[in-house]
Order: C-alpha cells, then structure tokens, then sequence
C-alpha cells in the first residue's frame, strides 16, 4: 500500500477510496448469483481496485536502488505475511471457512497474496531497473501472455499473479509526478464517468468469467480447459481494460484534504485486518439481505463496508495492531 516520500492528498484519497471497494467487493462476492446487477458491478470493481493499489505501489517505489531498500521492504511485507498466514490459517479453521489448519505458507490464504506478490515485485524491479522501459514492459506482457498456457503458473506463490500483474506496478514505477497531471485533470471527469458506466453495462449485458480478472488460473481454467490463440489476446484486451478502468477511477479522486484522507495513509491495516470479519461472514453464511435483492442489500453491504473500514482506521485500532502490521510498539504509533 505504500508510504510516500512526501504527503500527497491525492494518492492518500486515491488509496482510501480503494480499500472502500476492496473491502466492498469481499462483501460483494457471495451476492453477485443472485443478481446481473451486483454481478457486473463486482466486475467493474475488480477490473480496477487491486491494479490501482499495484500501480500506486509502483509509483513510490523510487528508492528501489537505494542500499538496504530491499532488506526493508521484506521486513514491511514478508513478516506481517507470515503472521496473519499463521493466524488465518487457524481462525478460518475455527469460524468454518476451511476443513483443516493451512500450514503451506506459499500458497496464500485469502487476500495475503498481495503482500507475497509485492514483495516478488520489488525483487524483480532490483532485476529490471536498469534496463531500458521500452524492452522491459513489453517482454513482461509477453511472458504474461504465455504464462497462462501453463497450469503449473497458479495461485501457489502467487505466481500467476506476479506475472500478470507486475506491468501495472512497473507502469506505476516508471510515472513521475508530471505524468500525473492528466490523472488529475478534472476536466476528464465526465469522460471517466461515461467510461465506467459503460464498462459496467458491458458486464451487465455480456459478464465475464470474473477470475479473468483475479489473474490466478491459467487459461485452462478461465477457457473451461479449451484454451487456444485467443486466450492471449483476451489477456492483452484486459490489460487495457485494467488501465482504463483504473485511470478512470483515478480521474475521480480529490486532491484536496477530506474527512477521509487520513484513511489513505492506513490502509495495510484494513487490507490484513478486514478478513476478520470476512471470515466470520463467509465461514458462517451471514449473508443478510441476499434472498431477495433488495435496496437494503445494496444499504447493507455499503454500509457495512464503510464502517469496516471506519472501524479498522481509528487510532485504537491503528495503535494496538501496529506490533504486528508494522513491528512497532503501539507506543509508537502518533495519531495524525
């Protein structure tokens, strides 16, 4: 999720914004048979909220070629790994969600892949730097695009996603400040709009298989085992849908100061720690409102999803999980 180098409002509210839909669309998951409606919109959330905190990671991960950058980032993103690893492997066991007790800490437990993912990326990014943009991005979505055609690239290690999804943090990577402008352009708003609604009736009118989006499976798993040449290039059309979408997004969000702001900046704790209640939710079937949908359903999940993410940003719960989120004493923590 990152933290900048200096304070940027926009990318603090870019970054609050997202772990609203994050959170969101773990809520929205079990709701999304039930209705076309809530379907395609779990398909336009998903086209854009993961890339974006990937490109936002990208982006301030100028210090790549400092000394000790690397032993840092794996301290920030390894260690709390294999904490919560260790911890939801046995709270999904004990609420329901699995069978048995995980105890293969390369194959990710609910949303942890991302920590493992970013970690990959930083590793490759120390390999990559230096060589020229212009060879890097393309042969990176050419392995992307003939990675799927193998079954042994999966969810184990999260490499499938690493794969897939290291162009967006290497386009996040190599934007400076200037490129931002026409992100923040709100002259483009109306644009923006008319692009994710479209995206949204798109879904609505022709869903997809949404693990396309998740980028985990080969294609013999999103073909439904008959891969073939177009496999690829559907990958290449996601590629552009992922950035559209997100850029979309980006085109909404504030650059001033808001209520909200300060969310942007603790955003780890609500990723790590929201799968609490996710796992209580799904391990247990509490699916309020699902049969029928209804406007409360809609009321309820976004409602429920605000205050998760209220609740998992407020400075007591910020303090007390910093021992394990950022191996901090809360002590240390200082409210902004």
């Amino acid at each position: 999720m990152g933290k900048s180098l200096q304070r940027d409002y926009y990318f603090d509210n870019a970054r609050a914004i997202l772990i609203f839909f994050v959170v969101f669309g773990h809520l929205l998951q079990p709701y999304k048979s039930e209705s076309p409606i809530l379907s395609a919109l779990y398909l336009t959330i998903y086209s854009f909220h993961m890339p974006g905190f990937l490109f936002i990671s990208g982006y301030f991960a100028k210090k790549i070629g400092e000394q000790g950058y690397l032993e840092k980032v794996s301290k920030k993103l390894l260690i709390p790994y294999f904490i919560f690893f260790a911890f939801f492997s046995f709270y999904y066991y004990f609420t329901g969600q699995t069978d048995k007790v995980t105890f293969d800490p390369f194959n990710p437990v609910f949303a942890l892949w991302f920590l493992l993912t970013l970690f990959l990326f930083h590793v490759i990014l120390v390999i990559v730097k230096d060589y020229k943009p212009y060879i890097v991005l393309p042969v990176a979505i050419i392995i992307s695009l003939f990675a799927g055609f193998s079954s042994n690239i999966n969810e184990y290690l999260s490499f499938s996603r690493t794969i897939i999804f290291f162009p967006i943090f290497y386009i996040g990577y190599l934007f400076q400040k200037r490129h931002t402008a026409f992100l923040r352009d709100k002259r483009l708003i109306p644009i923006s709009i008319a692009i994710l609604i479209s995206f949204f009736v798109i879904y609505y009118i022709h869903p997809i298989n949404a693990d396309w989006l998740l980028g985990s499976t080969p294609y013999t798993s999103l073909e439904d085992g008959d891969q073939g040449l177009y496999s690829p290039l559907k990958r290449l059309v996601l590629y552009v849908i992922i950035l559209v979408a997100m850029f979309s997004v980006f085109n909404l969000v504030p650059q001033d100061q808001h209520w909200f702001t300060y969310m942007g900046g603790r955003t780890l704790q609500v990723y790590l720690l929201h799968g609490l209640v996710i796992g209580v939710v799904r391990g247990f079937e509490l699916y309020l409102f699902k049969e029928p949908i209804s406007i409360m359903t809609y009321i309820y999940l976004i409602g429920l999803s605000a205050l998760i993410v209220y609740i998992l940003t407020t400075n007591f719960v910020v303090k007390w999980s910093n021992p394990i989120i950022h191996l901090k004493r809360p002590s240390q923590f200082k409210s902004k």
